[in-house]
């Protein structure tokens, strides 16, 4: 099993660091999880192709992982994609994909009808909206869904993958969460958020104090990141969704380091790691 890390942003546009989104794959199967900004160039610089990808799976709904499915859906086309999109992801999300398919429609109509293509299943989306918690079985792959704490977003979740008594868990937006905690349980990878404490400044009109309160508030600060992964005695941690984007790495180490005992990796765009 090979994750890749295909954006470690956030909402803040970074051409280092695209908008989250990350690739499991086997030799059989290939699940995306989100579709931040630039996800199908990550896709193209890491040799994946649209057209094969097996699923996606949406941790939440919030733009910055999900503003780029209209161009993944309309590229895997132009990518001679020959099968529906199957996408998981929480309440909502139906809605919001035929809102956004209904968006395009008199452009792909038209598309369509001119450019004369062999298919057009790429457009075909089949979407399976999460419950509470469960397990799905894609291939060689069992994919394990479970609710975090991102509030005020309702519904947000995150995911654990197993092949070959190998278990890697993606956090997803949270802020400390005890049932990530249980979930991460020994796990070979932990991807976690992170919110770097004393990196971003309240200095404009549009950057308040409590907008940095608020922030700061759904997510996991750089200072409980390193308590999390220790509680949930995973073998490795890989840090992503950096807010800010831009920041003092060695410091980060350091301070997470302390409560895990060992060294975070400080996850980049296109990173692969095998599992």
């Amino acid at each position: 099993m090979q994750l890749t890390l295909l954006g470690t942003g956030c909402p803040k546009v970074d051409h280092k660091r695209f908008g989250p989104s990350n690739l499991v794959n086997t030799q059989k199967s290939i699940i995306l999880i989100d579709c931040g900004s630039g996800v199908t160039q990550r896709l193209e610089q890491a040799k994946f192709s649209s057209a094969n990808i097996d699923a996606l799976f949406l941790t939440h709904l919030h733009s910055d992982h999900v503003i780029d499915i209209y161009q993944l859906i309309i590229s895997s086309w132009h990518s001679y994609r020959t099968k529906p999109w199957l996408v998981y992801g929480p309440k909502g999300t139906k809605k919001f994909l035929r809102l956004t398919m209904k968006a395009w429609y008199d452009e792909r109509k038209q598309r369509i009808k001119y450019e004369k293509r062999s298919s057009i299943k790429a457009f075909d989306i089949k979407v399976k909206e999460f419950n509470n918690y469960g397990k799905i079985k894609i291939k060689d792959l069992v994919i394990e869904y479970f609710e975090v704490d991102h509030k005020p977003v309702k519904y947000a979740y995150g995911f654990n993958f197993y092949h070959k008594n190998k278990k890697l868990t993606i956090s997803g937006d949270t802020k400390p969460c005890d049932n990530l905690m249980k979930y991460a349980q020994a796990t070979d990878v932990l991807l976690h958020e992170v919110f770097i404490e004393g990196e971003m400044k309240s200095i404009t009109k549009m950057r308040s104090k409590q907008t940095l309160h608020n922030v700061k508030n759904y997510h996991t600060v750089s200072s409980a990141v390193g308590k999390i992964a220790k509680i949930s005695r995973c073998k490795k941690l890989i840090l992503t969704h950096f807010v800010p984007t831009r920041f003092n790495e060695k410091k980060l180490i350091d301070i997470v380091k302390k409560d895990f005992g060992k060294n975070p990796v400080i996850g980049k765009d296109l990173l692969k790691i095998n599992i």
